[in-house]
Formats: structure tokens, sequence, C-alpha cells
């Protein structure tokens, strides 16, 4: 998929899609960040150039329908792109400038976690796309790596909906885990871009279904080092049986507790890739 470039216009691409903020701004974005409610975040728009994000999103439909991973559960449904192989050029030079060590250390300053290190995989990140119908119920991330055992300390998510409006649904919640209640809400517009802290409190999710369109979202994680991370943190989504969730998805999460973590994935894995095949 990948179209091979000459070293002087892939730098080019690279250096058009994001130039650090004045420290300044950074300041102030950093105590923004810090006192968020109900944990550190920090949502901000047009924070990388629209121009290259428009190719990422013109780029998209030349990925291979096997390129894409699926998850169409009841607790989730979309599918994922984290193949460096199978990216085109802008979307590939999306997360090589995430992981570039000038945007880390921006990081580290803007949300003061220091020692962040980029995952070249990009394990759960990607491309993310839910179309009609599509959710992903209110959940806390994998708390650590399954390779590296790293724990995960941040995660960078950017939206792709051109023409997004109101109603259309796609809003991520952000929880408060003490009230169980969301406190609030990030809609998923084009060019914004939202640094969260990842911890066992950050509870996010969108869990009403699309009414209308695609929601597209490229993710990053960043990770630390932790000596407690082998205990006490799990390494897959955790949901939260939160009031007035739907059978079907409460049976579910019965399955999951039920059942062995193997047997989990491959009735998943079944699943999942037999809608897929339905929406070629």
């Amino acid at each position: 998929m990948n179209t091979i470039l000459s070293a002087a216009e892939y730098s080019k691409i690279r250096n058009s899609l994001w130039a650090p903020p004045d420290p300044a701004l950074i300041a102030a974005y950093a105590q923004q960040f810090r006192s968020a409610r109900p944990y550190p975040h920090l949502v901000m728009d047009r924070l990388f150039d629209p121009a290259h994000l428009s190719a990422v999103l013109k780029e998209s439909p030349d990925i291979r329908h096997e390129a894409w991973e699926p998850h169409y559960t009841r607790l989730q449904s979309k599918k994922i792109l984290n193949s460096l192989e199978d990216m085109p050029p802008a979307m590939l030079a999306y997360f090589e400038t995430l992981h570039s060590a000038a945007f880390v250390s921006f990081l580290e300053t803007l949300t003061g976690l220091s020692g962040l290190q980029p995952d070249l995989t990009l394990y759960g990140g990607g491309l993310h796309e839910a179309r009609h119908d599509g959710h992903f119920e209110i959940h806390v991330d994998f708390q650590k790596h399954p390779d590296t055992k790293l724990r995960n300390a941040l995660v960078v998510i950017t939206y792709l909906n051109e023409g997004w409006q109101e109603g259309d649904g796609g809003e991520l919640e952000l929880w408060d885990a003490f009230a169980c209640r969301p406190e609030v809400q990030v809609a998923p517009l084009f060019g914004r871009t939202l640094i969260m802290e990842q911890s066992e409190i950050a509870l996010h999710g969108y869990p009403h279904p699309l009414t209308t369109g695609s929601r597209r979202a490229l993710i990053t994680y960043f990770y630390k080092h932790d000596l407690h991370v082998f205990e006490r943190q799990f390494e897959s989504t955790h949901y939260l049986r939160r009031p007035g969730l739907p059978a079907d998805r409460r049976l579910q999460m019965a399955i999951r507790d039920y059942l062995p973590k193997p047997a989990v994935s491959a009735l998943r894995r079944l699943r999942s890739h037999f809608v897929h095949r339905k929406l070629k």
C-alpha cells in the first residue's frame, strides 16, 4: 500500500503536518490539562495541518478490505487499521510524526509525564472507523502493553469527521468513575485532537450508536515504565456496568467474566470476521 516517495518528498509531508506551539501556549495548555475533570485531558483544534488530515481521508478508500482488523461485538462496533505496511503515505507520516522525539518531548512538557515512549507497533491504535450503528461502550483502556509490559500512560486521538453535526452521534463521553456519570462530551469534529491521560479511572466511550455516516479517528498510545504494572493492571479493555446498560451488552460482559480469555478472544474474532465479510 505504501507509495514510494523520495526522502525530500517524505520530509516535506512530515514538516507540514505539525509544528510545536509557542512555549507560553504550552504552559497554558499544561495548566488546562492538569486541572481538567474528570481526569487530566486537553482538547485542541487544528493542532495538525487540516490539509494533511484531508489527505489522510482521501487515501482511506484505497485501503485493502483485508488490512482492517474488525471489532464487531455488542460492546463495540468498528474496524481498525494499525498495520504500518498497509498505510498510505499521509497516514503513515502522521503516525511517524507522533512517534518522533520532537512530538514526544512536546507531550512530556504538556502533560508533566516524563519518560514517555511511543509504540511503533500501534497496538490498539491506528485508524479507527465506525459506521452507521457503530459504538464503543464505556470502558477503561488496557493498562499495560501485552508484549513490552509498559504502562499505558497517554493517548492522543485526532478526529477526521468532515461535516460532523450535532445529532450525528459519536461524541466521546468522559465519565467520572466515582459519580458513575458522564462529565464531559468531546464532539468528534474534523481536526480536533484529544490528549488524555490513561489510568484505572479514565472511563470513556461513545455508547450511543451512530445515526449517520462514519466516525474516524487516528489513535496513538504512549507508555511509561512502572515497577508495579505487572501485578495490578490489566492487558485488555475493562467495561463499566453503568446504569441503563442494555441487556445484550450486560450479557456479553458476563460472558467475558465467565469464559477464559482465549475463548472470549476466539468468539470475538469469529463474529467480527463474519460481520466484516458481510460488509465488504
